[in-house]
């Protein structure tokens, strides 16, 4: 077993939505809506019933349990709770989980699970009804006459790329329907969170900044270590230090319109946060899911590894700002720090600049020396070109040809009325490029250029700023100019290692240049600051693993790809190798299988024409000839 692994038994419940593809296809962004609000009501019950999540996949919860009955529990409560939701919905929308329990031995590797317990409950999920439950005979075994509900022997069941033969057992609907309603375990009390400081407290938290600010950064406890083999291609590589999750913050003005802007204020926010070298910041896309919920502290380090919370609210009447802002230590729930910040529109940036010197303060009592390498007071926008960019990031730049088309028309008319607008040009580049990769205009090439032109100024006009380097890093990789590229990357890293998207994008690039090391690392802190990243960073980070012979984890984080992104066929070839090479020839052929279906066009021969070392593309040809492309 590899170093850093370790074995244990553990219940493990697979769910998803029947006929979400469908559902996705009639009205994508209602589903996308209804996901979202069923979710907000259902993960936490996860942990309600002692569970810990593992990934939120698309439609999909893959969690653990240290208990085969409160996983079932669980999944009966989840059944019962989506019936209710759906009562209110009409019947063409409605959405019906299957799910899936197994208990059996795992592999465990850091935040990570996978191995035969967990690709069983994905299967038992599988051939699940809408609103059933699929239980492996061990499972059944643990819970037989624990539960007051019918649990029916299906019989054997042959299950995909599961070698032998599988009893499985069913919770029928009807039976989930008349089952008496079950309650979590009484959890802790969260009162204490929203209570206002004493004197006292106040006086204590003094002394503690105080303190940390004699001995060092005495706060920074329980921090992850980063990989030492990405000292040597990392840029800015960076020891151990607190990783800290910024929730969407919350829309007080009563007018949903107003949304975009809460949501602009809490990336600025992140924005801010991750130009401290001192912390690590999860990106906005991976905490997106916790909007308009309050999720428990466990929730935010079980997910995300967290060790710090911000949650925040945004009231704007006119042109009157109130922000309020709190920060706390996410396993123990502690308060470390809570404020109420009030300005003009106007001075929004100031606002924004305050509460992350603020929290990087508390959180390593070191702050003078941050800023004395890095400050803040970079120039600032006007405010109403800012509302119009945080209108554009809204709508997104990658989505759909149309939703291109009116970003880039509303970051036109903030350049227009800021033409020193920096961020605003690194936008316009992004989009642009966006354009061009997507076959969404007739002149790549040009729309490429002139990406690369605002890029540039962009730097020009904010040279202290990540935004622009990103935006020509990205277009440099494009065209495989790598030199280029690492360099445009390197400076964006260096002011904001938190960048999750500079750092997918210096992963490939390593990746394509031969560090594959130094690639698998950047690439994996990527996705653990921003899980929502493209799915050609996923797929870069499978085939680096395939190609550091590291099978067993290409395999993995290619399913996962699939089950992230159904629709992104070239996770089949990684998965094919990566197969083959654990001589799974059966599972291997059924990806082939897969990938001849849904990209016929596919050709081997220019797979791989990225790399510069002919020894790479060769090995990934080798091993889908042997899976029988």
């Amino acid at each position: 077993m590899a170093k850093g692994q370790s074995r244990r038994l553990a219940a493990i419940l697979a769910a998803d939505i029947a006929g979400y593809s469908a559902l996705m296809g009639a009205d994508e962004a209602r589903t996308v809506r209804d996901l979202k609000g069923h979710q907000a009501v259902v993960l936490p019950m996860v942990g309600q019933f002692g569970g810990h999540i593992i990934d939120t996949a698309g439609d999909g919860i893959l969690a653990e349990f240290a208990s085969v009955v409160s996983a079932v529990e669980c999944a009966l409560a989840l059944q019962k709770t989506m019936a209710q939701r759906n009562s209110a919905v009409e019947p063409a929308q409605r959405m019906h989980f299957r799910i899936g329990v197994n208990v059996g031995d795992v592999i465990y590797d850091e935040a990570r699970i996978y191995g035969d317990g967990v690709n069983i409950a994905a299967r038992l999920e599988g051939i699940a009804e809408a609103g059933g439950i699929c239980l492996s005979e061990d499972a059944y075994r643990q819970v037989r006459g624990k539960l007051d509900i019918p649990i029916a022997d299906a019989g054997e069941q042959s299950l995909k790329n599961i070698s032998n033969p599988i009893r499985v057992y069913r919770i029928e609907p009807s039976a989930v329907a008349a089952a008496a309603v079950i309650s979590p375990p009484a959890g802790l009390n969260r009162a204490e969170l929203k209570r206002p400081w004493s004197a006292q407290a106040k006086a204590a938290m003094a002394l503690a900044v105080a303190l940390a600010a004699v001995t060092g950064l005495a706060v920074l406890r329980d921090r992850p270590e980063i990989s030492k083999r990405a000292e040597s291609s990392k840029p800015n590589a960076v020891g151990a230090m607190p990783i800290i999750a910024v929730l969407p913050f919350a829309n007080q003005t009563g007018d949903g319109s107003q949304d975009y802007f809460a949501d602009g204020v809490s990336e600025e926010v992140i924005s801010a946060l991750g130009r401290f070298n001192t912390l690590r910041v999860i990106g906005h896309n991976a905490v997106l899911r916790f909007k308009n919920r309050a999720p428990t502290p466990e929730e935010i380090a079980s997910e995300l590894g967290a060790n710090y919370l911000v949650v925040g609210s945004v009231k704007r009447v006119g042109q009157q700002v109130r922000i309020a802002a709190q920060l706390t230590e996410a396993r123990l729930g502690t308060v470390l720090w809570t404020e109420r910040f009030e300005g003009e529109l106007a001075n929004i940036f100031g606002l924004q600049d305050t509460i992350a010197r603020q929290i990087a303060g508390t959180l390593a009592a070191s702050i003078a020396l941050v800023e004395s390498r890095r400050s803040l007071d970079h120039p600032k926008p006007n405010p109403n070109a800012f509302d119009l960019a945080l209108q554009a990031r809204a709508i997104g730049h990658a989505a759909s040809r149309t939703a291109n088309r009116r970003f880039r028309e509303l970051i036109a008319r903030a350049i227009e009325l800021d033409p020193a607008y920096a961020a605003a040009r690194a936008l316009l580049a992004d989009a642009l490029y966006s354009q061009a990769i997507q076959g969404w205009t007739e002149f790549p090439d040009r729309d490429l250029l002139r990406a690369a032109e605002e890029a540039r100024q962009a730097i020009t006009l904010a040279p202290d700023e990540p935004d622009g380097y990103r935006a020509l890093g990205r277009i440099h990789l494009a065209r495989a100019e790598y030199d280029q590229a690492q360099n445009a990357l390197k400076r964006a890293i260096e002011i904001n290692p938190s960048d999750a998207n500079a750092l997918a994008l210096w992963g490939s690039a390593l990746s394509f240049t031969g560090e594959i090391a130094g690639a698998i690392d950047s690439l994996q802190l990527a996705l653990k600051l921003d899980p929502t990243l493209e799915p050609n960073y996923v797929f870069d980070l499978a085939v680096a693993y395939y190609l550091a012979r590291r099978h067993e984890d290409a395999l993995r984080i290619a399913e996962r790809g699939l089950a992230r992104y159904p629709k992104f066929a070239m996770f089949n070839a990684a998965a094919a190798a990566a197969a083959v090479q654990l001589r799974r020839k059966e599972q291997a052929a059924g990806y082939v299988a897969a990938l001849r279906r849904d990209l016929p066009v596919f050709d081997l021969e220019t797979l791989g024409s990225r790399f510069k070392n002919p020894a790479h593309p060769a090995y990934l040809r080798e091993g889908l000839k042997a899976a029988g492309l």
